[in-house]
């Protein structure tokens, strides 16, 4: 059951990245065509032929320099994610601002980062965080029902008027799992807006399980229209009372049900944005090598008399920003120069890969066949790498041990190096290999280092 749900997940992830592989063959075939045009034009002996004009360079200037063309091709891949809009309902107190801290790798719900949309809608977003809360500063039992409702029409009417990414897209409402019924004003705002947008229903401080299976029962008997046809029962932050401490729960079920309900286009700026499930990101990034490895081996097994380290590296630096701007990392200029660095051979990747060139040779006859396999295993096991490393620098930020830039590059080299020893795993396009041996769920960043709950309203 469990590979089942892992298979279909990839499968999702695959579909979700179709057009970042549709992109990156639109990329290799311009980048072929130009080569093998220029190679044309020079005529024998690498030449140019006689009243040809003067030629392009193989590869654009932005080529030239592979650091610089992994930090374009990542902050193009970042404003490719899309955006993501989430509405959040809740009476002050219920423990939104914990929720959504919990929730995202950036502490989004901070005070002063908030901007007033309406008298009820304060709008929080964070430029590196490709999703944008519009929270309430705390729906009450006083307000008028029929004006805190026509507020939120309003501003998802607004929103529909706008670019998609600019659109509401889904709503979580949130009710304190210790109250004892649903209030008929909850009720009431449920029905209203379910009718504009998709509405997750979310208990938060979910400590006692009979009192949240009573409120359940009474949500059943109201019959409302949430998605998945009932709560998520949510503890945002672990809590002590009397001996007794209560583990965070729900948050990964809440971070799956929503990225199942957004919009396909824009679920990668969503799984960019959360960091709770790293699985998430794992099966985006795969998708990812997946058409990386693919066109890996269209552009070695082109007829081009070019070096394949040279063909190969727009495709490998364009799968790692890809990567990198799924998981949310973010890169100093130095860390960027040092992954670059080993990515273009000087730091050993290449001559870890001509040591497969020379195993290869020995039982497949020669050619681009052989290039292509061998073109497809590089940047496959490549790709897997630097997941592995990216979860793992997830893991230690979490932690509130960031990983040093050098034990960073020698991770990566032992991780490729390790995958490309094996007869059968990533480097060959196969998803058989196990990722980061530590939990799939990543802490977010602003968790604390030493083990005690954030605090939040």
């Amino acid at each position: 059951m469990a590979d089942r749900d892992k298979d279909k997940r990839f499968e999702q992830a695959v579909d979700d990245g179709r057009e970042w592989v549709e992109r990156t063959a639109a990329d290799v075939a311009d980048r072929l065509g130009r080569a093998w045009a220029s190679v044309r034009s020079r005529g024998e002996g690498g030449k140019p032929t006689e009243g040809s004009d003067e030629l392009s360079p193989l590869f654009d200037d932005a080529d030239s320099n592979p650091a610089e063309l992994f930090s374009h091709d990542r902050q193009r891949e970042v404003e490719r994610l899309g955006h993501a809009n989430i509405l959040i309902i809740g009476q002050t107190g219920v423990g939104k601002s914990t929720l959504i801290n919990a929730v995202f790798r950036k502490p989004l719900a901070r005070a002063e980062t908030g901007r007033p949309v309406t008298k009820v809608i304060q709008r929080f977003q964070d430029p590196d965080v490709p999703v944008t809360l519009y929270d309430t500063k705390g729906v009450e039992l006083g307000d008028s029902k029929n004006r805190v409702v026509k507020d939120f029409k309003r501003t998802v009417s607004k929103s529909r008027k706008a670019a998609p990414e600019e659109h509401i897209h889904l709503l979580w409402y949130c009710m304190d799992a210790g109250q004892t019924r649903v209030q008929d004003y909850d009720v009431e705002i449920i029905r209203a807006l379910a009718e504009d947008v998709p509405v997750v229903l979310v208990f938060t401080q979910t400590i006692d399980d009979e009192r949240a299976d009573a409120l359940e029962e009474t949500i059943q008997q109201a019959d409302l229209p949430i998605e998945g046809g009932r709560a998520v029962r949510t503890l945002a932050e672990s809590r002590r009372i009397g001996h007794q401490t209560f583990k965070p729960r729900g948050l990964e079920e809440l971070v799956r049900l929503t990225n199942e309900l957004l919009p396909e286009a824009v679920r990668r700026a969503f799984i960019n944005a959360q960091g709770v499930v790293v699985d998430l990101k794992i099966d985006q990034s795969r998708a990812v090598v997946v058409g990386a490895t693919a066109a890996a081996a269209a552009a070695a097994a082109a007829p081009i008399p070019a070096s394949d380290a040279i063909v190969l590296r727009p495709i490998q630096l364009g799968m790692l920003a890809g990567i990198s701007a799924i998981f949310g990392i973010e890169l100093s200029s130095d860390q960027v120069k040092s992954l670059v660095k080993s990515v273009i051979g000087q730091g050993g990747m290449e001559k870890v890969g001509k040591k497969l060139v020379k195993e290869l040779a020995k039982h497949v006859p020669g050619g681009n066949v052989v290039n292509a396999t061998v073109a497809a295993a590089l940047t496959g096991a490549l790709g897997e790498a630097y997941i592995r490393l990216s979860t793992e620098m997830l893991r230690r930020q979490a932690a509130g041990k960031p990983m040093p830039d050098a034990e960073m590059l020698r991770f990566f080299m032992d991780t490729y190096e390790t995958l490309l020893r094996r007869p059968a795993g990533p480097a060959n396009g196969s998803r058989t290999a196990s990722t980061a041996p530590e939990s799939r769920r990543v802490p977010p960043a602003n968790a604390p280092s030493d083990g005690t709950p954030r605090r939040g309203s």
